[in-house]
């Protein structure tokens, strides 16, 4: 669910007036997780679900 709503929140601007800073801030962060094969490996493990220990 966490998740979920930090990518809504990084993918939508829902008009709010957000300071400076924080704008910069959001654009900074999108900004790695598209141009960075880091980024994208990272989106995509939450993104599909982490592997799940094996708890037996």
């Amino acid at each position: 669910m966490r998740f979920s709503w930090w990518m809504t929140d990084m993918l939508h601007d829902f008009g709010s007036d957000k300071p400076v800073f924080d704008k910069k801030m959001e654009i900074s962060e999108l900004s790695f997780f598209i141009k960075s094969d880091t980024g994208k490996k990272v989106i995509a493990e939450q993104y599909v679900g982490l592997p799940y220990e094996d708890l037996t």
